[in-house]
């Protein structure tokens, strides 16, 4: 079962999840890490029945265990058990990659009531579970107008783990607005994220981030040619079944009995159906078939129940996550196919 959100931060409306502590506009790093209640340590410690295995008193396995933050009643946490080559990335490091893009001061007020555009700035943070996976998104700076009032937000997550499992990454996203739709944006070469492993040459691939950051207007401006190129695709004949079957491909049972798969029907409904699929340019469109599967992955089947933080994980970093990013791929290659 996927974990539950701990504590969170957020800046502006009341996310989708309805979770969190609202901040003020423009928080500093230090403001949103303590209104996330991300403002702890982890700390390694040798496992029990590790080995001792050289003079520097390095140890086999290790326990990463998470320290109570001061002035509280919190106990230490086990949140894993990691080798002697495992290295930690602290909350407040997280935090750091992000000081050369969001703003260190107040900002003016957007039109919409958001801080001024000119810069990036903090929207959301926050832990899953005990706090084995932590999350920092911030909203870059403009949107990309796919149609005449179609916009998308542009944003960077950045999410580590502090249980020895997966890495630190950064990922390009997307909000359509008028839906409030996740959208997932691979980089150029098809990775879905930039990841750095807890390893000993982690503080080197960090130092790297900061060149990754100054492509992050070529990631978006790629990501906004491709939108529109999708707005320009209609889905004549049969090429909303062909679409579908390269995202959701069907069993051979139910190929050889004529069948199709249930999510067909959902996505299908939501194409011909939902309001914000039906405006001027977005519908019979493939990127109004795009939109209806992040639809249905971000809010999922209506016969399965499930909880806002599980949902949040499941499209930010699981299975949704990875269906919606599979989806854009496979949108790029119609579109490329059929025009």
């Amino acid at each position: 079962m996927p974990a539950k959100v701990q504590t969170m931060a957020y800046y502006g409306a009341v996310p989708w999840h309805k979770l969190g502590t609202p901040v003020p506009n423009g928080v500093k790093a230090e403001e949103m890490i303590r209104a996330a209640g991300l403002d702890w340590n982890v700390e390694l410690r040798p496992a029990p029945g590790a080995r001792e295995i050289n003079r520097r008193h390095e140890f086999s396995r290790y326990e990463v265990v998470r320290l109570p933050r001061p002035k509280t009643h919190e106990t230490e946490v086990l949140l894993g058990v990691v080798s002697r080559r495992y290295r930690p990335l602290q909350n407040v490091e997280a935090f750091q990659f992000f000081d050369s893009i969001v703003a260190e001061s107040k900002l003016g007020s957007g039109t919409d009531g958001s801080p001024g555009q000119s810069k990036a700035y903090f929207e959301t943070a926050g832990a899953l579970g005990e706090g084995e996976r932590i999350w920092v998104m911030a909203r870059m700076p403009g949107a990309m107008e796919i149609v005449r009032g179609d916009e998308c937000f542009k944003y960077l997550l950045l999410s580590n783990t502090h249980t020895g499992e997966g890495s630190v990454s950064v990922k390009f996203t997307s909000v359509r607005v008028v839906c409030q739709n996740t959208l997932m944006m691979a980089l150029e070469d098809g990775q879905k994220a930039y990841r750095v492993r807890h390893s000993r040459m982690m503080q080197f691939r960090l130092d790297e981030l900061g060149k990754f950051l100054a492509i992050t207007q070529q990631v978006y401006q790629q990501a906004e040619e491709l939108f529109k190129q999708l707005a320009k695709t209609q889905m004549i004949e049969q090429r909303l079944d062909h679409y579908l079957e390269a995202v959701f491909p069907r069993s051979e049972a139910q190929k050889k009995n004529g069948n199709r798969p249930q999510r067909w029907d959902f996505v299908k409904k939501l194409f011909e159906s939902r309001q914000d699929l039906q405006m001027p340019g977005v519908k019979g469109t493939l990127w109004g078939a795009f939109n209806a599967i992040t639809r249905f992955e971000d809010y999922k089947q209506p016969q399965q129940e499930e909880e806002a933080d599980q949902r949040l994980e499941r499209t930010w970093f699981g299975s949704g996550a990875d269906i919606k990013l599979k989806a854009l791929e496979k949108a790029k290659e119609f579109a490329a196919l059929w025009n």
